[in-house]
């Protein structure tokens, strides 16, 4: 193979390699979530820094004896949130978005990062209350790690479009549990999902959205491997919402 050959066959995988992670990094990011979503309103009080995006419900709109804390999709924008988990805090339930180190948290040192950053949104929420520890994908994941590791805090347990626990045992877990899958969630299928079912305890609920794709749970791009919706965004949000909204509203 000649030098010339070579070299312009590692330009060439070069290239490839770095317009692939911009197209990641521009997809992954959010869209679509209104500017009004950061803001305070009658119904909460909205606190944004590097660590956390908390929603606060004021003194008289608080119905529920817990906090919620939501872990963002691995390297999905955390902003692609901020609408699910506003609208459980619309319903008077203290709520944050917790952002996770590097929007990974591959390392026991960013895990522990990442504790430290669920803790102190606790704090900043206004008391220390049991927690619901919810997440989507790899956030979901790092609920399950965190449920496991912090049993004396945590109150409930919500995982969203993910195949885990798959390295936790929680099958004698006594709070309560909730599953989201989609049917057209090809990233973590319905199958795979339920894979793991001997690691939850059996009062866990199972949920499926019929039409739910992976992506849908946040407002950012396509995820690679996963299938097509065949419901809308704003319908799969709205179904997310109400379910943790009502397994909020029945246990807590």
């Amino acid at each position: 193979m000649s030098s010339p050959f070579r070299t312009w066959l590692r330009r060439i995988w070069v290239t490839s390699g770095l317009l692939f992670t911009a197209w990641l990094g521009w997809n992954l990011q959010a869209r679509g979530v209104a500017a009004s979503a950061f803001a305070s309103d009658r119904t909460v009080r909205a606190e944004i820094d590097l660590d956390s995006i908390r929603f606060v419900p004021h003194e008289l709109a608080r119905r529920h004896r817990v906090n919620l804390i939501f872990i963002p999709g691995g390297l999905v924008d955390p902003d692609a949130y901020v609408p699910v988990v506003r609208a459980v805090a619309s319903t008077g339930v203290p709520s944050a978005l917790v952002k996770m180190p590097w929007r990974s948290a591959l390392t026991d040192a960013m895990r522990l990062q990442l504790w430290a950053r669920m803790l102190d949104a606790r704090t900043r929420l206004g008391d220390d209350r049991p927690l619901v520890v919810a997440g989507h994908s790899r956030g979901a994941a790092m609920a399950a790690r965190f449920a496991a590791e912090h049993p004396e805090i945590v109150g409930g347990l919500i995982l969203v479009g993910t195949t885990h626990p798959r390295d936790q045992d929680l099958s004698n877990a006594r709070y309560p549990i909730l599953k989201v899958m989609g049917s057209r969630d090809c990233v973590a299928s319905v199958a795979g999902a339920r894979a793991n079912a001997d690691k939850l305890p059996p009062h866990t609920q199972w949920l499926t959205i019929a039409g739910a794709n992976h992506a849908q749970c946040g407002y950012y791009g396509s995820q690679i491997n996963d299938c097509s919706a065949e419901i809308t965004r704003a319908e799969q949000q709205r179904q997310l919402t109400d379910a943790i909204r009502a397994f909020v509203d029945k246990n807590f």
